[in-house]
């Protein structure tokens, strides 16, 4: 029989919560020096930082030379910073208001 352990709610989060702590950072400083990631990978990290792309979609980039990529055999091999960068490059506003502040400018100027 196993046995039984009988706790609180907050010293079990506590629990859980050191433990995962323990777990977590060397997960994460393995991932951050590894910086080439595969196809299936860069979808997924453009997915996770607000860039919902598709496979099709990346296949597409790269056939056109629009994205950074590498060739390794006859894999595609990305680095998660220059792709990271790029999307962040190809991002903008959804509003440019420059561009309508400019032309009531100019208008402005017209009626004097």
């Amino acid at each position: 029989m196993s046995n039984i352990i009988v706790t609180t709610p907050e010293e079990l989060k506590e629990i859980i919560t050191d433990v995962i702590s323990k777990v977590l950072p060397k997960q994460a400083a393995i991932q951050e020096t590894i910086d080439s990631i595969t196809l299936n990978d860069a979808v997924e990290v453009l997915r996770e930082n607000g860039y919902p792309t598709s496979k099709a979609k990346i296949y597409k980039l790269t056939s056109t030379g629009k994205i950074p990529v590498k060739v390794y055999g006859n894999k595609l091999v990305f680095s998660r910073k220059e792709i990271l960068q790029w999307a962040e490059n190809q991002s903008k506003p959804k509003h440019d208001y420059s561009q309508a502040c400019s032309t009531i400018a100019r208008s402005a100027r017209r009626k004097k």
